[in-house]
């Protein structure tokens, strides 16, 4: 499971940039479509979830965040889309 950003839900309050113990978001550096700076998932390999398919971990940036703009996504295998093409 990869972490993911609803840009139409944060309002750049950065509050899983500093919960995140495994420093998975940074502060964003472009203005969402709301008018914030929102957060985005810097480093999603860092994740304590990621790789993982059944129950999750950490969800200290879920829990934290105020606005409900964090949820997880399932990660893409590599030779998903080879296997789906052909």
């Amino acid at each position: 499971m990869r972490p993911d950003i609803d840009l139409a839900y944060c309002k750049g309050c950065n509050i899983c940039v500093y919960m995140c113990p495994k420093k998975c978001f940074s502060k964003g550096a472009d203005i969402s479509e709301r008018g914030y700076f929102a957060a985005v998932v810097a480093s999603p390999e860092s994740c304590f979830n990621h790789g993982r398919t059944e129950k999750l971990i950490c969800e200290l940036c879920i829990l934290s965040c105020p606005d409900q703009a964090v949820s997880w996504k399932p990660e893409a295998e590599e030779g998903e889309d080879v296997d789906k093409a052909g």
